[in-house]
């Protein structure tokens, strides 16, 4: 019988004649072509994407922590935060002490917070003086370093006023733009110039506008931009800063659709009457540009890049939030404490009620003086929430008002009901239901409820006669069953929007 053959398996190294050091090495060389080659196809790919990474860590803020949230989370915060301004106590926090003038709107302001914030104010020549009065009288009156930008040099209210439009003239002529001609003729004396000419020429103004504050403040932490008929709550405001790093790229502001984007998605913009925040680092990387070997600038300037695309859009904060999209950085969508509401058209509800409030547009101007006034006044141990904007409106304590209308936002018609028989009808009908919080009534024959508190305008119309009126023992009832335990400070979201 012949005995079993074993195979013998010699060792690679003898097989093919080399030593274990030799292999060894050859392991080595070709782990670091592998990992070469793949750290090759990413950087190609992001190249692709027009030089940004969509998968890098943090690019997204929104869609990384929608992964990560659990749905039983709330979507808001409840810091403990402190004001920066000086303390005054008073009865309530929405009654201001008698012992203080109310010309003296900046005797608590924390100028010291200025040297880590940069305020920048936007305008244009065309807009009026009342307006612009307004904003420097009261929003922006305590602001000692602020930057005011627009389409013409000048001075207002013992600023310099930066004309950040005529940078951009070398770029416009390689694109031979006609919008931006209006400004060339501005600057000749076009005595045409107008309102809607100015708006033409508003979304040329944004790109250069931050270029400018980095220049003018290079050290700030952050960046604020707000437009002449926005209205800031600083001490708000300073409280959320405190809460985040400026050395990462934040985007602050209410959330608007912008850019379309080939994989159906959309940019969202922080929309530009409502202000928005830029930290340190995201101006950082929307500005930054390749330097070569003697320090010299490769790239052009941002604004330079965008040119063409500023000109063929319709808005700038739209183009900016693009931009900003192509560096890196996405929008936190921080609605409804940044808000596109006036004071007068706020839907005082549950999503506007315990959450403090940032900002607002296109409130009326003695809103805006109004507004700086009482919260010179008011006890800053707690940040102004919606409900204390509520107080201030007196809602809950108001008669009918003629030529007036509170249901012009989220209005809903009482069709086929005896509630529009009348305005006396009307009236009942709300008071009857315990979800209508106030009404508007139309001669003609039409009876809104709201089942939000709102304050509403002023409204004459020739063909009709317009009546509102408040269920005040439902808004009281309402109050009473919605007590603030503490802020909800809203965290990003861009699908929570205005």
């Amino acid at each position: 019988m012949k005995s079993p053959t074993y195979q013998i398996h010699k060792p690679l190294s003898r097989i093919f004649g080399l030593s274990k050091l030799k292999l060894l090495s050859i392991f080595l060389i070709l782990s670091t072509i592998i990992l070469l080659t793949s750290y090759a196809w990413h950087d190609l790919r992001v190249l692709t994407v027009g030089g940004e990474d969509l998968a890098s860590p943090g690019s997204d803020t929104n869609e990384q922590s929608n992964k990560t949230k659990n749905p039983k989370d709330p979507d808001y915060w409840t810091w403990n935060t402190i004001t920066r301004f000086q303390i005054y106590k008073s009865a309530s926090k929405s009654t201001p002490p008698l012992t203080k003038t109310s010309d003296d709107l900046c005797h608590d302001f924390p100028t010291e917070s200025l040297s880590r914030v940069q305020i920048v104010l936007k305008t244009g020549i065309t807009e009026s003086s009342e307006r612009v009065d307004a904003s420097m009288n009261g929003v922006t009156r305590c602001v000692t370093n602020l930057l005011v930008v627009s389409d013409r040099a000048t001075e207002l209210h013992g600023h310099r006023v930066h004309d950040v439009l005529a940078d951009l003239a070398p770029f416009a002529e390689q694109i031979n733009s006609t919008d931006y001609k209006l400004y060339l003729d501005m600057q000749r004396g076009d005595t045409t110039f107008d309102g809607a000419k100015g708006w033409m020429l508003d979304r040329f103004k944004f790109l250069p506008m931050i270029e400018r504050a980095k220049a003018v403040n290079p050290t700030a932490e952050w960046f604020v931009f707000i437009e002449t008929d926005t209205y800031f709550f600083w001490d708000n405001l300073f409280r959320l800063l405190d809460q985040f790093d400026p050395s990462v790229p934040l985007y602050f502001g209410s959330p608007s659709p912008g850019f379309g984007l080939e994989d159906g998605k959309r940019v969202w913009f922080g929309y530009g009457g409502s202000g928005f925040v830029l930290s340190k680092a995201a101006v950082d990387k929307l500005t930054a540009r390749k330097i070569g070997s003697y320090g010299e600038y490769l790239d052009p300037s941002l604004s330079e890049r965008y040119m063409e695309v500023v000109d063929r859009d319709c808005c700038g904060d739209s183009v900016l939030g693009f931009a900003l999209y192509q560096s890196g950085v996405r929008l936190s969508g921080m609605w409804p404490m940044f808000n596109a509401h006036p004071l007068h058209g706020i839907p005082f509800g549950g999503d506007q009620w315990c959450q403090p409030v940032i900002s607002l547009h296109k409130s009326l101007f003695s809103d805006m003086l109004g507004l700086a006034k009482w919260e010179s006044q008011r006890d800053k141990t707690d940040p102004v929430l919606y409900s204390d904007l509520s107080d201030y409106l007196q809602l809950g304590d108001l008669t009918e008002k003629e030529d007036w209308d509170n249901g012009d936002w989220g209005g809903i018609e009482q069709h086929d009901t005896p509630a529009q028989e009348s305005l006396d009808a009307c009236r009942q009908a709300c008071h009857d239901d315990d979800s209508c919080l106030s009404y508007t009534w139309v001669s003609e024959g039409k009876c809104i409820f709201m089942h939000t508190i709102r304050l509403g305008g002023k409204k004459i119309i020739s063909s009709n006669k317009l009546t509102a009126g408040w269920n005040n023992a439902g808004i009281l009832k309402w109050r009473a069953s919605h007590r603030c335990e503490a802020p909800k400070w809203m965290k990003p979201s861009i699908t929570r929007i205005f």
